[in-house]
Order: structure tokens, then C-alpha cells, then sequence
């Protein structure tokens, strides 16, 4: 029987929309066992959570610092981590948990801009991790089927795609200040895209 990898999740918390898909994506083949976590912007909320879903609790925590450090000082540290946070942090974790010589797997987008991105690649390339970014999409088969088709040139030339993102994305005034979605479409959390760039990169 093959080891299974030790796997973190940074964000995803129980009132996330991603999370549930982090964890359930992770172990459908077998491969990966969730081993560490930390959950939520609450340090008390995210012990908890994690505790709830059967962590260990010296492996549920606060932080992402404290997951970072506490993993670090394990001799069974995870192999990987998914960090499932809003986007003007991803740089800054991804850059943080590379540099200690973890794999990565991020979600999109991999940063707000360009340069930090290209940072990224080149510490992934010099430490020898790797860097991914979640396009979850691409597997589907739906997307499969008719890129094949246009590939195929089933459908002639193609001039023009129009896409939906069924998401929906908070555009009511009431949820102008409410942090928990804010993240996505205000510049200055977002990036200048905000959320073009959250949605559009799907």
C-alpha cells in the first residue's frame, strides 16, 4: 500500500464556498490524507472547525503563521498545502510556506499581479517545489467535450465565446462593507481586476 501525502488547507473555512470542495477533492483517490489546517480568520473559530472535522488538535490551527512554524518543527510535517484564502494573501503564504519547502497548491488567482507571480515561479524552480494553481475547471467534462470539439473544428470558426459565472458576486450595496465578501471586488484587497480577475480567471 502506497503512503498517503500529508495534506494542510489554509482557508476553506466552513463558511467558505471552496472549502468543502478542497476537502472532498483531496482524498477522492486515495492519495492524500488531510492532516492540517487552518480554517478561518478566527483563531478560535478555526481550532475549533478543524478539531470538528477530525484534525488533530496540535494540528488545528489559529493561523496560517502557526500552521507554517508548527509544520515546519514536525518530523511528520505535511507533504503539501492548498492555500484557499482571499486572493491579496497568496502571495505572501504561498511565498512563506516555499521558502520552508513546502509544496504548494493555489488558488486562483496565484497573486494580484504579474511580478509577484513571476517571484513565485522562479522560488518554486530554486527551492525544487512545486507551485500549482487550481483551474478545477478544465477537468470538467463538459469543458473537455467542447474544447475537443472545437479542436476538431466541430463547430467552425469560433469568433466569439460568451460565459456566465453563475457564482454571483455580492453586487448588492448591503454587502458593500461585509468583509467576508468584500475581498473580491474591492482594489485595494482584489488588485486592480478585483473581481474580473476573481471570476474571469475561471
Amino acid at each position: 500500500m502506497i503512503e498517503k501525502l500529508k495534506w494542510g488547507l489554509i482557508g476553506g473555512g466552513e463558511s467558505s464556498q471552496i472549502g468543502m470542495a478542497h476537502r472532498v477533492g483531496a482524498v477522492l483517490d486515495g492519495k492524500f490524507e488531510f492532516a492540517s489546517g487552518a480554517l478561518d480568520i478566527d483563531p478560535a473559530r478555526s481550532r475549533e472547525y478543524g478539531i470538528r472535522l477530525g484534525l488533530e488538535p496540535g494540528r488545528a490551527y489559529g493561523t496560517w503563521k502557526e500552521m507554517l512554524e508548527g509544520e515546519y518543527a514536525k518530523d511528520d510535517r505535511i507533504d503539501l498545502v492548498t492555500v484557499a484564502t482571499p486572493n491579496e494573501t497568496h502571495f505572501e503564504i504561498t511565498k512563506s510556506f516555499l521558502e520552508k519547502g513546502f509544496h504548494v497548491f493555489c488558488e486562483k488567482p496565484l497573486t494580484t499581479d504579474l511580478d509577484g507571480a513571476r517571484q513565485l515561479v522562479e522560488m518554486a524552480r530554486e527551492y525544487k517545489r512545486i507551485c500549482a494553481v487550481n483551474y478545477g475547471y478544465s477537468g470538467y467534462p463538459l469543458v473537455r467535450h467542447m474544447k475537443a470539439a472545437i479542436k476538431r473544428g466541430d463547430l467552425g470558426r469560433i469568433r466569439v465565446v460568451f460565459a456566465e459565472f453563475a457564482g454571483g458576486f455580492y453586487a448588492d450595496a448591503s454587502d458593500a462593507n461585509n468583509p467576508r465578501v468584500r475581498w473580491r471586488f474591492d482594489p485595494q484587497q482584489a488588485g486592480v481586476s478585483a473581481v474580473t480577475a476573481d471570476a474571469g480567471i475561471h
